[in-house]
């Protein structure tokens, strides 16, 4: 997995409650003294952090990178960035105009932080897969219902069959008949949603292949998933200000993925797209006449 510049730091932060209670040592150590722990060896991180060597590695593994010379790195390029936009929640009686500037800091933020662990080749993986599949599925809850019908529109655009069926036992049927090679996409952005992580195994059960979508960091439902897509995940807040800002993560994700796809075979795609606009086109001027 990939690590942007200047995003370490948060990335750290936002996973922490998923790491274990050594992992978590580590982590504030890093999080209290980044300039300190560029320029440790494995060893005296370990100690300084009231930890094992075992679990800076394992540390360094559950953040998404290869092992502790990438952490090094990165925090050297988090600190040569200098001070994250970061994320703000919403007080009572707020000022418009510095709610305006809270919502787009926090939206900047999860933006930087999703870019800062796109993982490419796993894009472009899951790029082909959908570019070979029969049939795609897209399925999500609340908020991750809007992510599946946009994927769904995106990729009929594309001549693909794709279903983002809100009925979980309509779903179920269709997956149950589905052909070979085809596409389950299951997207949680708590990666806790029991209703997502049923259809991810019954998906797997079937012969699907199978993509979760989630906000960073291990869990079941990306465990037992054959590839993985992450947003940043960001901190909770007392009315869901940097949650919100995740969907826009969500999308942005999303639109990478579907540009992959596109260029997979371009002259294609702008051939479907432009059969699509046109037929779009043709009865928005029947609906005017």
């Amino acid at each position: 997995m990939g690590v942007g510049v200047g995003q370490i730091l948060s990335r750290i932060e936002n996973v922490l409650p998923k790491l274990t209670k050594s992992e978590q040592k580590v982590a504030r150590f890093v999080l209290e003294a980044p300039d300190e722990a560029m320029f440790m060896s494995v060893q005296e991180m370990a100690s300084r952090s009231l930890s094992s060597s075992a679990s800076v590695v394992r540390f360094c593994r559950s953040i998404g990178l290869k092992g502790f010379p990438e952490l090094k790195v990165a925090l050297s390029a988090d600190l040569a960035q200098g001070q994250k936009t970061g994320y703000f929640d919403l007080n009572k009686n707020e000022n418009t105009t510095v709610l305006v500037d809270k919502i787009l800091s926090n939206v900047i933020q999860s933006l930087k932080d999703t870019v800062g662990q796109l993982d490419v080749e796993m894009i472009e993986k899951v790029a082909h897969s959908l570019y070979k599949a029969p049939v795609i599925f897209a399925y999500g809850i609340g908020a991750s219902a809007l992510v599946a019908e946009d994927i769904a529109q995106k990729w009929l655009r594309m001549g693909k069959n794709v279903y983002a069926f809100h009925d979980i036992h309509v779903l179920t049927m269709s997956m149950a008949n589905a052909p070979k090679g085809s596409v389950f996409i299951g997207i949680s952005y708590s990666a806790a949603t029991k209703e997502v992580l049923q259809l991810m195994k019954f998906a797997q059960k079937s012969g699907l292949t199978t993509v979760s979508f989630t906000g960073f960091g291990r869990s079941e439902l990306s465990d037992i998933s054959d590839f993985n897509l992450f947003t940043s995940l960001a901190p909770e807040a007392k009315v869901r200000s940097a949650a919100t800002s995740s969907k826009h993560s969500q999308f942005f994700v999303v639109d990478v993925l579907y540009y992959a796809y596109a260029s997979i075979n371009i002259n294609d795609s702008i051939d479907k797209i432009t059969r699509t606009r046109k037929a779009t086109n043709e009865l928005k001027n029947l609906s005017e006449t």
